[in-house]
């Protein structure tokens, strides 16, 4: 019985564990220098590599606008205009919404995490500060993201 009740939890995290498509590794290492932009900002969402919950992708969204899925150790830069951005982060089960006002010349960490729930994984979507966020991706590879900005 306790085997069939894990493959009841485990199997939906397992089948939405879609691929995410990574950059190559020469623009993840520039992207992890950090850098700001004079006339945009910049913003990293990021997911470390939980066990727990790590199996599925987590869809993220900007202004709603689909960006593409998250997977553990993984994360997206994004250069926006400056303004209002609501990013929302959602499973089959739970979603979260971050919004932020970006100035041009700053850049803005939001860590995103899995959580085991009933069905599927939970969410949670938080701003980090720098010092801590730029520890935590360094362990992570930049994936290319479906969000394009109109300019």
């Amino acid at each position: 019985m306790r085997k069939l009740l894990f493959v009841l939890i485990a199997l939906p995290l397992l089948i939405g564990c879609a691929g995410t498509s990574k950059a190559p590794t020469e623009q993840s290492d520039l992207a992890k220098q950090f850098e700001k932009h004079p006339k945009k900002a910049v913003v990293y969402l990021y997911r470390t590599g939980r066990v727990v919950g790590a199996a599925g992708q987590i869809q993220v969204r900007i202004n709603g606008i689909e960006a593409g899925g998250t997977g553990p150790g993984t994360f997206f830069r994004w250069e926006l205009n400056p303004g209002t951005y609501s990013f929302m982060s959602s499973t089959p089960e739970s979603s979260k919404v971050v919004e932020l006002n970006v100035e041009a010349g700053k850049n803005y960490y939001l860590r995103q995490d899995a959580r085991m729930g009933l069905a599927a994984g939970r969410v949670t979507l938080v701003e980090r500060d720098e010092k801590t966020a730029m520890a935590e991706i360094a362990d992570c590879k930049l994936i290319v993201s479906a969000y394009r900005q109109e300019e």
